[in-house]
């Protein structure tokens, strides 16, 4: 685990945990959350993946009522996490969130004051954080945190927003992290790599060991570029150190964040965000660490082992070693592997109100030839 300064415990900006998807984000959000001094948001917000179309969809914050709704989906945001607050935000009451009509009003009005200074071109970012800050005090907080595995790839924006900010990136052997998105398939993190670089989304991905691996590089790069830009504000950990050493490492994100640690810290409940299964109140466990041994096939193991190789070795992950039978077919694992991406992503699908009409063929030859180290 890489170790920037201690910051001790006067830090009041918020925290945000983010990683490549399947790296333990849900375990250290349930860890960190019960600290009583943190409020923290339910599920995860997506706010700077999804930034353009909340633009889109509150263009006019002059307006009151646009103004008024915005901050309301904000709230649900905070409560709801990003895909309940955008499609089903009207079904829940303040009420059932604990909150009462004046504590929205106390939110709106704070927010006014932020939309009369914020920069035009910041001001749903800015009150974004003015409700997150107001709903930490409605609630008797002194910080929040939010979990965002995506927001890896808008560290930039998010640090500069918010100077005193501590962020915590997971990494996790990407076989791991691969065997958990085979199981799940989940388009959720090529969509957010997608929308971080402009580009049209399409959600027809499901999970393909080429193009994950090479996902799983772009997080770790942009961790990477993450640190060099902001020294001291990016804490690294290995997933592997924090669920085999809970009471050594926990307590080094808690002084890097400027948390107290105490031992109820780790009394956590059994998270799994891939099955959304199991039983047991054991939520820290090195069960999940040797998975991927059982889960990936040899050529998939290859593959990713092919594509990460010196990444791998500066996490320290240790290879495996495969016949050389498989070696000799690594030609073909990967032009097999890109096939397979190509159709699925090539396909025109329906993904519930929208039809995707980019060219993702030709989107996913530029990932392919840009990772594997063909184009700058």
């Amino acid at each position: 685990m890489a170790t920037p300064p201690s910051t001790g415990a006067q830090l009041r900006g918020p925290i945000f945990i983010v990683g490549y998807i399947h790296t333990g984000t849900s375990l250290l959000h349930n860890i960190l959350s019960r600290d009583g001094s943190l409020f923290a948001s339910a599920g995860e917000s997506h706010f700077f993946h999804d930034l353009k179309r909340i633009r889109g969809e509150f263009p006019n914050l002059d307006d009151p009522t646009v103004l008024r709704d915005y901050v309301y989906f904000l709230v649900m945001l905070a409560y709801l996490g990003a895909r309940k607050a955008a499609t089903q935000r009207n079904e829940f009451t303040l009420g059932e969130l604990g909150l009462t009509a004046a504590d929205f009003e106390t939110v709106l009005a704070a927010a006014r004051k932020t939309l009369a200074v914020a920069p035009a071109e910041q001001r749903h970012e800015a009150l974004f954080s003015t409700v997150m800050d107001q709903l930490t005090a409605i609630n008797g907080k002194r910080r929040w945190l939010e979990k965002t595995p995506a927001h890896v790839h808008f560290l930039g924006p998010i640090l500069n927003l918010w100077p005193d900010a501590r962020v915590v990136e997971l990494v996790r052997d990407p076989r791991g992290a691969l065997a958990s998105r085979k199981h799940r398939r989940t388009e959720e993190w090529l969509d957010a790599k997608e929308e971080a670089e402009g580009a049209e989304t399409d959600r027809t991905t499901n999970f393909d060991p080429l193009l994950d691996s090479m996902m799983w590089k772009e997080a770790v790069r942009a961790g990477d570029e993450a640190k060099l830009a902001h020294p001291g504000r990016v804490l690294t950990v290995r997933y592997e150190d924090m669920v085999s050493r809970p009471a050594e490492v926990i307590p080094q994100i808690c002084d890097f964040v400027g948390l107290a640690y105490t031992d109820r810290l780790l009394e956590v409940g059994w998270v799994n965000s891939t099955s959304k299964s199991g039983s047991g109140s054991e939520g820290i466990s090195t069960a999940a660490i040797e998975k991927w041994r059982k889960s990936l096939t040899t050529e998939e193991i290859h593959v990713c082992q092919v594509v990460l190789r010196q990444d791998m070795a500066r996490y320290q992950y240790e290879p495996v070693p495969v016949s050389a039978a498989v070696r000799a077919k690594t030609p073909v694992l990967l032009a097999q592997s890109a096939g397979r991406l190509a159709s699925r992503l090539g396909s025109r699908q329906t993904t519930g109100v929208e039809q995707r009409r980019s060219d993702t063929t030709r989107r996913m030859y530029r990932r392919v030839v840009r990772n594997l180290g063909l184009q700058k």
